[in-house]
């Protein structure tokens, strides 16, 4: 078996290209995007040759400003309404400066007339959840979730595979060209829920201790399961149900299986297509592995 590393081999690319997908296990290059407030990097996309209709958008985000208070419609308005799907995402804190927070759901049950109003006078913030956060915390963000993050923090994302955004507050920021961002105050107020968020900021399922590694839930809906594995000694696994896609977080070790060997570092995204009857993986690891739900229509 080749071992493809992240550094250049002779002869050979550092990182396979995504041609090969979505048969085969490969290292998926980062898209790096920029915007007015920072940066994304797209792990696992529909940019991918080879996984234009992949169900899930992964992304690592820096905010270095806060983003837009926005919200995402669900799968029944995003199609009737921009021919696309909706979106269900969820965030793990990868870092954060000291006193940095964002904003997850409403304090209290509003109208859709003060929801309004608020955004009009710029004052919807006042009635938004204000969340200090820490490394390691989990945000659940189902479709009609008024959310943004704040400055200072960056996350691991993963969601459904949409572009769907609704933004209703965006700090008066311009362009480089004196212009602001567009607001979507007619659809966000068809598509918020005006309640506080059921969910909290934890993940979903306690702490599993195995044989050379353990497992922690942090999100399970229609859309994506989200594990955290922390690999003491090693993993074996298989993809017999569905495809996987792994993050890695922190650390060092080897991947093994469908043919295929890699080394594995800290920023690196692998795809893992569906049908593999094993895999390995040997190290000292902290990772995020994504899989699909089964999908509401």
């Amino acid at each position: 078996m080749t071992e493809v590393t992240a550094g250049s081999l002779p002869g050979e690319p550092a990182v396979l290209r995504p041609e090969s997908l979505p048969g085969e296990p490969a290292v998926l290059q980062p898209i790096r995007k920029e915007y007015i407030w920072g940066t994304e990097d797209w792990m696992l996309s529909w940019l991918h040759e080879g996984l234009e209709a992949c169900p899930l958008l992964i992304k690592i985000i820096r905010a270095r400003e806060a983003l837009s208070v926005q919200v995402h419609p669900d799968n029944a308005f995003a199609r009737e309404a921009e021919h696309k799907s909706g979106k269900t995402e969820m965030w793990y804190v990868l870092d954060c400066e000291p006193g940095a927070y964002l904003y997850y759901g409403l304090k209290h049950r509003i109208t859709e007339e003060e929801f309004r109003k608020r955004i009009r006078n710029q004052s919807i913030l006042e009635i938004c959840r204000r969340v200090p956060v820490k490394k390691g915390d989990v945000f659940y963000i189902p479709a009609g979730v008024l959310h943004a993050i704040g400055a200072g923090i960056t996350v691991a994302e993963i969601q459904q595979s949409s572009d769907v955004t609704y933004r209703v507050y965006d700090y008066n920021r311009e362009n480089a060209r004196h212009e602001r961002r567009e607001l979507h105050i007619d659809k966000a107020a068809l598509v918020t829920g005006f309640m506080p968020p059921l969910a909290g900021h934890h993940p979903m399922g306690p702490r599993v201790q195995k044989n050379g590694y353990s497992r922690t839930l942090l999100v399970q809906c229609s859309y994506f399961v989200v594990q955290l594995y922390e690999i003491e000694e090693n993993l074996e696994g298989n993809t017999r149900e569905s495809f996987l896609s792994l993050l890695i977080l922190e650390g060092e070790g080897t991947f093994a299986g469908g043919g295929k060997r890699f080394r594995l570092c800290a920023g690196m995204s692998l795809w893992l297509p569906r049908g593999m009857d094993s895999f390995q993986i040997e190290g000292h690891i902290r990772m995020l592995a994504s899989a699909p739900g089964m999908t509401e229509t």
